[in-house]
C-alpha cells in the first residue's frame, strides 16, 4: 500500500463510521500564539475539545506537522522527521474507549490487514476499562496486553504526578512486533477522562474525548516492509535526485540523504504556509533547517555545493498530489532556498575555518558555540559536529544555559511580555459573552444593546463597527442615545467579540441599555477603496508575476494600502507599470463586486483564494471582482470597482528574504499624488524645454557636484571626529580592561558616526563605543567594538535594535558595528541608559 493510498484508505473509513474529514491545518497556526508550529492533529480541534464549537462531534484528519524536539537524532534512526503526517480520528464527547479501540483493531486488521499474530497493545497500568476492551471485545490475550506506567501510557506523560494542571487520560498503542514489549508502535489512542486539580488529584471530566494519531510514514514502512521510513515509495523520488546531485557514496552517507529529504520537505511546507527564513522565532526555525540540510548535503559529498534548491522539485513531484499548494509555490520556494544556503556558505567560507581554530584553543568549547551560534547563525548541530571531528565536544548544558542568560536579557529589555498580558487582560474582558453580530455590510448605522463596560471599552451584542481584522483598520465613529455621546475611536476584535474604544464626551455608559451607533462613513468609504483595491492588486501581481504569489500581510487603512507579497526578487519598474494598469483597467471598467456565503469547500473548488495562517470556518465569505479576483474575505467592500477612482503605487521594496512590499494609494489620495507630480513635470519643462533635452545629464552633473561636496565635508570631519576620538578613548572609564566611550556628537549624521566609529579601530586598545546625534527631529545611534569583543560574543546590531527601540525606532547591524534611529529624540537619555547597561551587563559577564 502507497501513502497516497494509506492516506485515502484512512479518512475513508472514519467518514464511513460518520467522522467529519478535515483538511489539514496550516502548519504555522493561525490562532494560536503558544506555538511556533503544527505540531500535533489534535492543534485544530482545540475549539471542539474546549466546547466552543459543537457543530462536530466525529472528525478524521491527515495533519502535516513539524517538531524539532528530535532533531539531532533525524537521519540517524529510522523513524524520526521534523516534518511528517499524523492520521487521527477525534471525537468531543461521542463515543469513548470502546469504539475507539474497536475501530482502531478494524482498520488495522481488516483494511491494512496487519496480520494480528503480529500485534500487541499497550495500556496504562491502571486502566482496566481498557484492558477489558482488548480482552473481552477484541480477544486478545493478557501475554499481548502489556500495562506500563504514566510516564509510557498517558498523556501529558506522566501528567498525574507531575501535571500539568487541565484535561489528561491515560492512552493504548498499537504494536507490530513478534515479542511483546518489542516493536514498532503505528497508533496511540489517547482517552482524555480527568482533568488534573492542583493537589494531583484527577477529576472525571464532564466530556470524555478520542484523540488519536497514527504516524502515516511510520505505518507506511510497516506495510511495505521497509526497514526504515526514508525507504517508503514517498522518499524515492527525492532520493533519486538528491543522488543525482552527489559523487560517489561516502560512509555514513545514507544518514546524511535522510536528513537533506526531510529538513528541506519541513522547508518546502513551512515557507508555502508563510514561514520565511529569519533570525526570530519559526523564521529561525526554518533559516535553520536550510542551514542543516546544506551542511548534510556536503557531508554526503555534493558535487556542487550550494545545489539544496535543486532537490525541491522532486518534494512537489513525490507530495503535490495530496497537497496542491505546493505545486503553485514551488518557484518561490526554489529562491528562497538558494539564496539562503548561498548565504549559508559564505558565512561557512568566512566563519568556519576561524570556528575550528577557536574551538581548539578554546577552554570553553561551549562558550565558543555560543559565540559562533548568536553571532554568525551557525546551527548548534554543526558545532557540534565540527567539535567532535577535532576530538572534542560541546557541553550541551552549558550552551543552553548561556542561551537561557541571552533570553532573559532579551526579555527584559522588550515589551513583547507586557503586550502578551494585555492580550490576557483582553481575552478575560470577553469571557462568558456571545460573538458580537456584525451588521455593517450593508450599513453604517444600527442600534445594539451594551452587554459589557470595561474602562473605555463598550461591548455590545450587535454592531455596524468593523472590527480590525484581516488587515483592515476598525472603524470609527459615535454612540448616542440614553444620555450618552460618545467617539468611537478604533474597533478591534477580541475572540470575536467587537471591543469599542470610546472617548465619552457626556453622559455615562450603562451595560442592558440599548444605543445608536454610527459608523464614520466616509472614512469607511475610504477604507472599502482600499480593500478592494488590494484584492485586484493582488490578483495583478499574480497575473504579471505568477501564481507562486501569496499574501503574507496588509493593512488597510483610509489613507493607503500596504500590502506584502511573497516574490523572490524586485518588481522591475515595467512589471510594476503592467500590474498598476491592470488594477486601473478594471477600475475603468467598473467591474460590479458579488459578495457571497457558501461552504469553504465549494469556494476552494471555484477557485477563491484562501490564505494560510488565516482560519475559516466551514461558511466563508467570497468576494469576487468579475473574473479578475476571487477571495475568501470577511472585510467590508464596494458595490463596483469603478468605486476606487483611480489607483497609484507609491513604493515597492523588500522587508525580508523573499517577501516584497507594495505601498498604494486609491481615489483622492491618488489623484492627488498624480497632480502633485504633473506640476512637478510642469516645473522642469518651465526650466528645461517641453521635452526636457539634456536634463538627465545635467542631473547627473549636478549629483556629481553634490558627491564631491559631501565628500569634502565628509573628510574634513572625519580628520576633526578622528582628533576628538583619539582624546575620547583616553579619557574613557575601563570596566574589566575594555574602553567604554559613550558620546553624543551634535549635528552629525549616520556617515560621520560610522567614520567616529571606525577612527576607534587605530587606536589599539579593546573598545566598545556609543554614539548619538540628533538632527531634524530625529535621533541616530551607532555602536561599534573592536574584534576581541565580537570574539566574546559582542553583537552591536543586537543591541542597538534595543536602544533604538527605546526611541521609537529600530535598527541593527554587524556584531563590529551597527546603526539605528528613531523619531522621539526625548528618549536619548532613556536610550543611552539601556545602551551603556547592557554593554556592562556584557563585560561583568564576559570578563576572564
Amino acid at each position: 500500500m502507497t501513502v497516497n493510498e494509506l492516506r485515502k484508505a484512512y479518512l475513508d473509513f472514519f467518514r464511513s463510521k460518520g467522522h467529519r474529514v478535515f483538511p489539514s491545518d496550516s502548519l504555522v497556526p493561525a490562532d494560536d500564539p503558544s506555538l511556533l508550529f503544527t505540531g500535533a492533529g489534535m492543534n485544530q480541534f482545540k475549539p471542539y475539545f474546549l466546547g466552543l464549537k459543537k457543530d462536530t462531534k466525529r472528525a478524521a484528519s491527515c495533519q502535516k506537522c513539524l517538531r524539532t524536539a528530535d532533531l539531532d537524532r533525524v537521519g540517524k534512526t529510522a523513524y524520526h522527521h521534523t516534518f511528517f503526517e499524523m492520521l487521527g480520528n477525534f471525537s468531543f464527547g461521542d463515543y469513548f474507549k470502546e469504539e475507539a479501540i474497536l475501530w482502531g483493531w478494524e482498520f488495522v486488521t481488516r483494511v491494512l490487514k496487519l496480520p494480528k499474530d503480529r500485534l500487541w497493545v499497550s495500556v496504562f497500568e491502571k486502566d482496566d476499562e481498557a484492558y477489558a476492551i482488548w480482552n473481552k471485545k477484541i480477544g486478545l490475550k493478557p501475554e499481548l496486553i502489556v500495562r506500563m506506567g504514566a510516564e509510557d501510557n498517558f498523556w501529558p506523560a506522566n501528567a498525574p504526578k507531575n501535571g500539568p494542571n487541565g484535561p489528561c487520560g491515560p492512552c493504548s498503542e498499537i504494536y507490530v512486533g513478534d515479542t511483546p514489549g518489542k516493536g514498532v508502535e503505528i497508533w496511540n489512542l489517547v482517552f482524555t477522562q480527568f482533568d488534573r486539580q492542583s493537589d494531583g488529584s484527577l477529576t472525571p471530566l464532564p466530556q470524555k474525548n478520542i484523540d488519536t494519531g497514527m504516524g502515516l510514514e511510520r505505518t507506511a514502512s510497516v506495510l511495505q516492509q521497509v526497514a526504515s521510513n526514508y525507504d517508503i515509495d514517498l522518499f524515492q523520488t527525492i532520493r533519486a535526485r538528491l543522488k543525482a546531485l552527489l559523487g560517489p557514496a561516502v560512509a555514513g552517507g545514507t544518514a546524511h540523504e535522510n536528513a537533506v529529504m526531510d529538513h528541506l520537505r519541513a522547508v518546502t511546507f513551512a515557507i508555502t504556509n508563510g514561514a520565511l527564513p529569519s533570525n526570530e522565532g519559526r523564521g529561525y526555525v526554518i533559516r535553520k533547517l536550510i542551514r542543516l540540510a546544506s551542511d548534510h548535503m556536503g557531508k554526503a559529498g555534493v558535487l556542487k555545493p550550494g545545489s539544496l534548491h535543486r532537490i525541491v522539485p522532486a518534494i512537489v513531484s513525490a507530495m503535490g498530489g495530496a497537497y496542491p499548494e505546493i505545486r503553485t509555490s514551488e518557484k518561490n520556494v526554489i529562491n528562497i532556498v538558494e539564496k539562503e544556503e548561498g548565504a549559508f556558505l559564505e558565512v561557512l567560507r568566512t566563519q568556519l575555518p576561524r570556528l575550528e581554530a577557536d574551538l581548539r584553543k578554546s577552554a570553553d568549547m561551549a562558550d565558543t558555540a555560543f559565540v559562533y551560534y548568536d553571532t554568525y547563525g551557525l546551527p548548534f548541530e554543526l558545532i557540534q559536529s565540527t567539535a567532535e571531528a577535532l576530538g572534542g565536544a560541546v557541553d550541551r548544558a552549558s550552551f543552553e544555559r548561556r542561551l537561557e542568560e541571552q533570553k532573559h536579557r532579551s526579555r527584559q529589555s522588550s515589551k513583547i511580555a507586557g503586550e502578551i498580558f494585555k492580550k490576557d487582560a483582553a481575552l478575560a474582558l470577553v469571557e462568558g459573552l456571545e460573538p458580537t453580530e456584525f451588521l455593517g455590510y450593508g450599513r453604517t448605522e444600527a442600534e445594539g444593546v451594551l452587554v459589557k463596560i470595561a474602562g473605555d471599552i463598550l461591548i455590545f451584542d450587535r454592531t455596524p463597527f468593523y472590527a480590525e481584522a484581516g488587515g483592515q483598520i476598525g472603524d470609527t465613529g459615535t454612540i448616542t442615545g440614553n444620555g450618552l455621546k460618545a467617539e468611537v475611536l478604533d474597533t478591534q476584535t477580541v475572540d470575536r467579540c467587537a471591543a469599542h474604544r470610546v472617548r465619552v464626551i457626556e453622559g455615562e455608559p450603562k451595560a442592558g441599555l440599548k444605543y445608536s451607533m454610527k459608523v464614520d462613513a466616509v472614512r469607511r468609504l475610504d477604507i472599502m477603496k482600499n480593500h478592494t483595491a488590494t484584492h485586484l492588486l493582488h490578483a495583478a501581481l499574480r497575473k504579471v508575476l505568477g501564481e507562486h504569489v501569496k499574501q503574507s500581510g496588509s493593512l488597510v487603512a483610509g489613507d493607503y494600502l500596504r500590502f506584502d507579497f511573497t516574490h523572490f526578487g524586485a518588481v522591475d519598474p515595467r512589471s510594476l507599470a503592467r500590474v498598476e494598469e491592470m488594477v486601473n483597467a478594471e477600475i475603468r471598467k467598473d467591474t460590479p463586486l458579488s459578495k457571497k456565503e457558501m461552504g469553504r469547500d465549494e469556494a476552494l473548488k471555484e477557485g477563491a483564494i484562501a490564505f494560510f495562517g488565516e482560519k475559516y470556518g466551514d461558511l466563508v465569505r467570497v468576494v469576487s471582482v468579475g473574473d479578475f479576483s476571487k477571495e475568501l474575505c470577511g472585510g467590508t467592500h464596494l458595490e463596483s470597482a469603478g468605486q476606487i477612482g483611480l489607483f497609484k503605487i507609491v513604493s515597492e521594496g523588500s522587508i525580508q528574504s523573499g517577501v516584497r512590499r507594495i505601498e498604494a494609494v486609491t481615489g483622492h489620495a491618488a489623484r492627488e499624488l498624480m497632480e502633485k507630480g504633473a506640476e512637478e513635470w510642469a516645473r522642469l519643462e518651465e526650466r528645461f524645454g517641453p521635452d526636457g533635452e539634456g536634463l538627465s545629464e545635467r542631473i547627473d552633473a549636478a549629483k556629481a557636484r553634490v558627491g564631491k561636496l559631501k565628500a569634502a565635508l565628509m573628510q574634513s570631519g572625519l580628520v576633526r571626529i578622528g582628533k576628538e576620538m583619539a582624546g575620547a578613548v583616553k579619557s574613557a572609564p575601563e570596566q574589566n580592561g575594555v574602553k567604554l566611550v559613550l558620546r553624543e556628537m551634535p549635528g552629525a549624521d549616520i556617515e560621520l558616526l560610522k567614520g567616529a566609529a571606525d577612527a576607534l579601530k587605530s587606536q589599539g586598545s579593546p573598545f566598545i563605543v556609543i554614539l548619538t546625534a540628533e538632527g531634524h527631529g530625529k535621533i541616530s545611534f551607532a555602536i561599534a567594538a573592536d574584534e576581541s569583543m565580537v570574539k566574546k560574543g559582542f553583537h552591536a546590531g543586537k543591541i542597538v535594535k534595543d536602544v533604538a527601540a527605546v526611541a521609537e525606532g529600530s535598527g541593527g547591524g554587524r556584531p563590529e558595528f551597527a546603526v539605528g534611529g528613531g523619531k522621539n529624540p526625548s528618549k536619548k537619555k532613556e536610550a543611552l541608559a539601556l545602551g551603556e547597561k547592557r554593554v556592562k551587563e556584557f563585560l561583568g559577564m564576559k570578563a576572564k
